[in-house]
């Protein structure tokens, strides 16, 4: 009969084991996925640009590179804000005319439509959640988006130089 009792408490402990072992995994999927989710389970590498305005002054950025068809689609709807000197930088392999929009994008951005050589070709303005089309009238190979009035505040202009990146030229 101990035995018995033994045997019933062994089986209750490793009862007790197994679904805690499985809440515990169910509470880790969770967390994963909503971190996952939190940049639309989009990765990002990032790196650093410089702009070189026409007073000569550098002005270093630290960007998340968007380079695949994915990550341009993603962009930075799922940010709620940037640091003063970050941004995205949007890498083509060839000289393309595609436009931008902010629909699900929730901070007011400034874009530059930068040439294969990092001219600074165009610059417009784009407003949170709205679905108007940004496009240049040329067709560029970069595009940097940095917070609304980055580029005005910093005196960098059309026509001004940024440096990209060895390995996304």
């Amino acid at each position: 009969m101990v035995g018995d009792r033994n045997v019933g408490k062994e089986l209750q402990k490793k009862e007790i084991f197994a679904y805690l072992a499985v809440i515990t995994i169910v509470s880790m999927l969770l967390i994963w996925l909503v971190f996952y989710s939190s940049n639309g389970g989009v990765d990002f590498e990032e790196d650093t640009v410089i702009v070189t305005n026409s007073s000569g002054e550098e002005i270093e950025l630290s960007v998340e590179i968007a380079e695949t068809d994915e990550q341009r689609k993603q962009g930075l709807m799922e940010h709620g804000s940037l640091c003063e000197y970050c941004g995205m930088l949007f890498v083509y392999e060839e000289d393309v005319h595609k436009g931008f929009w902010m629909k699900d994008t929730q901070i007011p951005l400034s874009i530059a439509f930068i040439s294969e050589n990092g001219t600074m070709m165009e610059i417009q303005q784009m407003e949170p959640e709205t679905t108007e089309t940004h496009r240049p009238q040329e067709p560029y190979r970069y595009a940097l988006e940095v917070n609304q009035g980055f580029f005005q505040e910093n005196q960098i202009n059309v026509g001004d130089v940024v440096s990209i990146p060895e390995k996304y030229k």
